[in-house]
C-alpha cells in the first residue's frame, strides 16, 4: 500500500528541517565547533610534534590554528581542494607553495592544518593536492626517483583507483611544470643538495596510529591534520551545542564578519559561549567586529599621515611599477606625499578618498571592485580598459587591492605587457603565466580564474 502524504504537510515538514539544520549551523555552533577542533590541533602538535612548524591551509585551517603558531613567522601554505578533485586533478602553477620548502628543510618537517565538510575524513586538499604536489617537487629535486615511489594518498579515503589514475597524469603534470623551470628552479637547485624527499603523513581525529619520527628518516614528512571529526550528516549533538563538521569553511557565509584573527585575539570572550544562547553570541560577535573597526580606525588615522598603506605590504616589479594591499574602511583626505608614485590605483569599494579643494589633480584614481568577489572578477574584464587608460606607460604606478592578490595582480599583469613595452614579444597564456610566477616570487599571490581570464580577454584578444 502506497501512502501519499499532503502536499501542504509535506511543505510543512521540508520547512521545520530546513530551519532546525539552519540552526544547528548557526554562529554559535560554528564557533563551538571550531575551539573543539583547534584543541584537537593544538594538543597533536604539542604532545607528539612540538618541534615542528604548525601553519593553517588558507582559507579554512586559519580558524583552527592559533595566530602565535605561525603569524610573523611562517606563511600558511594554499592547496584547494579543487585540484584533487575526483577528474579534477591537477598541479596549478598559481599555488606553487614553494615559500613552504625552506621552512621544512630548516625544520626537518612541517604540519599543515585544514578541515572538511561532512562525508569526509580528511580534505581532498590533503588526500590529493599535496600528495601530487609532493610527487611533482620531489621529481625537480631529484629527477631519478620514480612517481610510484613518491606518490602516496591515505588508503582510508582514496581508493587504489583513483590513486592509480593520479599516478597515470603525473608526467604531464611534471612536463607542464619544467616548462617554468628556469623561473621556479633557483630555490630548487638551491636546496636539492640538502633537502630530503617528502613523504605525506596524516593525523585526524579518531585515527588509530600516529606516526612517529627520530629524524633519522631519509625523508622530511608533511604531516596533514584534518581537524574536525567526521560526522553523519555533518552534525553531531554535543553537551550544549551542536557540533558543526568543518564549521570555518565558507565564512563569509555565516561568521557576520568576524575573521579568524580578531577570533583568537578574543578567544577569552568566545570561551563562555556555551553559556548563553545563539542570539546572545551573535550579538557578542557583533560587538567584537565593531570594537575592532574601531580600534583599527584610531590606528589607522595615526599610522597613516601621509600615505594609506603600510611599506611592507607593497613589493617592487620594477622602477615603474609596484603592488600590494590596502586594508578596508580607510577615509583618506590628502595627497600623498610619497614621491616614488605618479599614479595610485586602488581597486577597493570600502576607501574613500576626498580630494582636497587646493588640489586641481589627483594622482589617486579609485574603482569599485573588491578582490575575492567573483563580481569584481568578472566586472573587470570591462573595466580594464578603463583602468589601463589612466596609466600612462612612464607614470610610476602602485596598483592595490584590498589583499594584494587579486585584482592588483591583473592590472600589474596588465602593465608588465604594455603594448609599449613588449618590445614584439608574442604575448600567449604562457607568457602571462610566466610573469604570474615571477610575482609569486615577490609576494603571495592568488589571482581567482575569472581574473585571470580578464587579463588574457584585454591582452590577447
Amino acid at each position: 500500500m502506497i501512502v501519499v502524504m499532503d502536499p501542504e504537510l509535506q511543505k510543512d515538514l521540508n520547512e521545520l528541517s530546513k530551519s532546525l539544520h539552519t540552526a544547528n549551523l548557526s554562529t554559535k555552533n560554528r564557533l563551538l565547533s571550531v575551539i573543539k577542533d583547534s584543541k584537537f590541533v593544538t594538543s597533536i602538535r604539542e604532545k607528539y610534534y612540538p618541534d615542528l612548524p604548525l601553519i593553517p591551509n588558507e582559507r579554512c585551517g586559519r580558524w583552527y590554528v592559533p595566530p602565535e603558531y605561525f603569524e610573523g613567522q611562517y606563511t600558511p601554505s594554499y592547496f584547494k581542494s579543487t585540484d584533487g578533485h575526483t577528474n579534477n586533478w591537477s598541479f596549478s602553477t598559481r599555488r606553487l607553495n614553494l615559500h613552504l620548502l625552506p621552512i621544512i628543510h630548516e625544520n626537518g618537517g612541517i604540519l599543515i592544518v585544514d578541515s572538511t565538510r561532512r562525508g569526509k575524513k580528511i580534505p581532498d586538499s590533503m588526500s590529493k593536492t599535496v600528495s601530487i604536489w609532493i610527487a611533482i617537487i620531489n621529481k625537480l629535486i631529484d629527477p631519478n626517483l620514480p612517481f610510484k615511489d613518491s606518490f602516496i594518498t591515505p588508503l582510508e579515503t582514496v581508493s587504489r583507483y583513483e590513486h592509480e589514475r593520479i599516478l597515470d597524469l603525473l608526467p604531464d603534470f611534471h612536463a607542464n611544470v619544467t616548462k617554468y623551470s628556469d623561473l621556479i628552479g633557483t630555490m630548487i637547485r638551491e636546496l636539492a643538495n640538502d633537502i630530503k624527499p617528502l613523504r605525506p603523513f596524516w593525523i585526524y581525529p579518531g585515527c588509530k596510529k600516529l606516526p612517529i619520527f627520530t629524524g633519522e628518516e631519509s625523508f622530511h614528512p608533511l604531516i596533514m591534520i584534518s581537524s574536525s571529526e567526521q560526522t553523519q550528516d555533518g552534525e553531531n549533538k554535543m553537551h550544549g551545542y551542536t557540533y558543526v563538521q568543518g564549521a570555518g569553511d565558507d565564512h563569509e557565509l555565516w561568521s557576520r564578519n568576524l575573521t579568524p584573527k580578531v577570533f583568537w585575539d578574543n578567544i577569552k570572550r568566545f570561551e563562555k559561549m556555551i553559556e548563553i544562547s545563539s542570539d546572545e553570541v551573535d550579538l557578542l560577535v557583533d560587538t567584537v567586529v565593531m570594537e575592532e573597526r574601531i580600534t583599527q580606525t584610531v590606528l589607522d588615522e595615526k599610522n597613516y599621515q601621509n600615505v594609506f598603506w603600510r611599506e611592507s605590504d607593497i613589493v617592487k616589479v620594477n622602477d615603474l611599477l609596484y603592488f600590494g594591499k590596502i586594508e578596508k574602511n580607510l577615509t583618506f583626505s590628502c595627497e600623498s606625499e610619497d614621491a616614488r608614485f605618479d599614479r595610485i590605483v586602488v581597486l577597493e569599494p570600502s576607501f574613500k578618498y576626498i580630494k582636497p579643494v587646493t588640489l586641481e589633480e589627483s594622482k589617486v584614481i579609485t574603482f569599485d571592485l573588491e578582490s575575492g568577489s567573483k563580481k569584481s572578477s568578472k566586472l573587470l574584464r570591462s573595466e580594464l580598459p578603463k583602468i589601463m587608460k589612466e596609466l600612462d606607460t612612464e607614470a610610476r604606478k602602485l596598483i592595490l587591492c584590498n589583499n594584494g592578490e587579486d585584482l592588483s595582480v591583473a592590472v600589474t599583469l596588465c602593465c608588465m605587457n604594455s603594448p609599449d613595452l613588449v618590445d614584439g614579444k608574442t604575448l600567449s597564456k604562457e607568457t602571462l603565466r610566466r610573469d604570474l610566477i615571477r610575482l609569486l616570487e615577490l609576494r603571495k599571490v592568488n589571482p581567482q580564474r575569472a581574473t585571470l581570464n580578464a587579463v588574457n580577454s584585454y591582452l590577447l584578444s
